[in-house]
């Protein structure tokens, strides 16, 4: 059987691939079949292709003859696949995604942020706010306490003041328009706009101004009015809403929603005014009311005029304007500069009262200090005479005439002088 196996060329040449690929030489299969053909006859087409798929198809050859030995070692179990987790075998439209951690606050929300209320607000304060934000859409709005500011400002004493921005001059205009009526219509107060113009008047200003351009056009100039102050858009406008103290509140004016609303529905049956008619009844002044009147001089505050009425100012800005006034360093820079005042002032009036306690304690050691110096003497008296009875008491049987006889020096200072008869007598 070797025999037949080394006298048949495909086997032979299969025996040596594979001798020579467990010594890791590789045959090229030209070379081999060169030598083959050099050395045998040519052999029929059938072993040919024999040979090619021998040929292409060793590796494969090698793999199985690998597997076979492996399967002829001792059998090893293959550790068990894993079981299927619960997410695998959840499908996909039913599992739940895993929840985001929190986004920042969105640019566009914090410029709609509400400043905080400062102590003791007054009680419209936080519903102007929420409208000015909410309603109007001012933004990056700031709430500056200047109820402390001593002189007080010239828009009034215990003042607290709300700077907004809008997003245009239109929207300007119509933003301190709507506020003013909505002041009138909510609180029943009665707010003055400096630098808003009435609707009529505006319209009429934007219309001549068209016209001066349009005829500057005309004649060629098409930069003459574009860097001049036109009186129209200024850019700022204060809504002075004057002492709240005068505002009703929702709370007052619930008695009489209930005869507003018997009204409505009177005219609402009697078809006398269409919607929009009511909605410019209830929007415009009352007969004999200004729109937009100017405060009078008694509502400036001077050199000594003050009340504790709360005021609240409503300063409306476009963008360019507010970076250009800086209402905001002016007032922080006066705020910084009376909050360092206080502290200078605090820190004197503790100063002085510690001078004073000291001053107190120095008066009461001067006070007890001749009482303790009299009762040293008394200390000091009293030992003394204590010292004296002693030596008396040692003494004991001396006599009167012996001290007499002991002590004439002394008795010669002293003058005195005594009979002798004493002596005798004694």
């Amino acid at each position: 059987m070797n025999r037949s196996i080394v006298r048949c060329t495909s086997c032979r040449g299969s025996v040596l691939e594979a001798f020579a690929s467990v010594a890791g030489v590789s045959i090229p299969a030209q070379a081999a079949s060169r030598s083959r053909l050099s050395t045998l006859p040519p052999p029929p087409p059938r072993l040919q292709s024999s040979r090619k798929f021998s040929s292409h198809f060793g590796p494969l050859r090698q793999s199985l003859q690998s597997s076979a030995d492996s399967d002829s070692s001792p059998d090893i179990l293959p550790p068990p696949p894993p079981p299927p987790s619960s997410a695998e075998s959840i499908p996909w439209y039913l599992q739940i995604e895993d929840p985001l951690p929190p986004s920042p606050i969105s640019p566009l929300l914090a410029l709609q942020e509400i400043p905080p209320l400062p102590p003791n607000p007054p009680a419209i304060l936080a519903t102007v706010l929420t409208h000015l934000s909410t309603q109007i859409g001012l933004d990056n709005l700031v709430l500056l306490d200047l109820r402390h500011l001593d002189p007080p400002p010239a828009l009034g004493s215990n003042l607290l003041m709300v700077i907004g921005t809008a997003r245009s001059a239109k929207h300007l205009n119509v933003s301190a328009d709507r506020f003013c009526r909505w002041t009138r219509k909510e609180f029943k107060l009665r707010p003055y706009a400096d630098g808003l113009l009435g609707r009529n008047e505006l319209k009429l200003k934007l219309r001549r101004k068209a016209r001066r351009m349009k005829l500057a056009q005309s004649v060629g100039n098409t930069v003459s009015g574009h860097g001049a102050d036109d009186g129209i858009t200024t850019g700022w406008i204060c809504v002075n809403m004057g002492s709240v103290d005068d505002a009703v509140l929702s709370d007052e004016v619930m008695a009489g929603e209930g005869d507003q609303e018997i009204a409505q529905v009177q005219v609402e049956a009697a078809g006398d005014m269409s919607e929009k008619a009511r909605r410019k009844a209830q929007e415009s002044p009352l007969e004999g009311e200004e729109e937009y009147r100017n405060p009078s001089e008694d509502e400036y505050v001077g050199f000594g005029s003050r009340t504790n009425a709360p005021r609240i100012v409503v300063q409306m800005f476009t963008e360019e304007k507010r970076v250009e006034m800086d209402l905001e360093g002016l007032w922080d820079v006066r705020n910084t500069r009376r909050a360092r005042r206080d502290e200078q002032a605090t820190a004197a009036a503790e100063a002085a009262i510690q001078m004073l306690q000291r001053e107190q304690q120095t008066e009461t050691e001067i006070e007890t200090s001749p009482e303790q110096d009299k009762d040293l003497w008394k200390d000091e008296g009293e030992g003394q005479d204590d010292d004296n009875a002693g030596e008396r008491k040692e003494r004991g049987g001396e006599t009167r005439i012996e001290e007499e006889v002991d002590d004439p020096e002394a008795r010669e200072e002293d003058g005195e002088e005594k009979p002798l008869g004493g002596i005798g007598a004694s």
